[in-house]
């Protein structure tokens, strides 16, 4: 859990400097592997893990925050941007292009009429991308 926060601490201070934010869960392993926050706010919750001295983080909106509506950052990234391939992003610089997207991102899930819509064509481009990558 150590190695989770101070990576939480290191790279998510436009989280924890949001009031609008809080950690809403933990779980642990040992001090530098497996361990889990889950931070939430109105439209989007985090979820930061530590498995087995891998950082991955994924997200979800915070009204639909599901198992099936996890979806990671890389995924996310290529829907907003468009691109044709998912480019699969070290998660510190997961971080930094949520940093600067965040607004893109908060955008996809703010509207109740169309956050299932939003959710239900992430898990498609995701389906896409695993029988692309894996069905051949």
């Amino acid at each position: 859990m150590r190695t989770l926060l101070e990576f939480y601490l290191n790279y998510f201070d436009f989280l924890y400097l949001d009031p609008r934010y809080r950690i809403t869960n933990s779980k642990t392993g040992n001090a530098t592997i497996n361990g889990s926050l889950t931070v939430t706010g109105p439209i989007i919750t985090w979820l930061v893990v530590n498995d087995r001295g891998q950082m991955q983080i994924s997200l979800a909106p915070t009204c639909l925050a599901l198992p099936r509506n996890w979806f990671w950052v890389s995924l996310i990234k290529q829907y907003i941007n468009h691109e044709p391939e998912i480019e699969y992003l070290s998660a510190t610089d997961e971080v930094e292009w949520m940093r600067q997207n965040a607004t893109r991102v908060e955008e996809l899930f703010c509207n109740a009429s169309t956050v299932a819509n939003v959710c239900e064509e992430l898990k498609e481009l995701r389906r896409a991308n695993a029988d692309k990558y894996w069905s051949q």
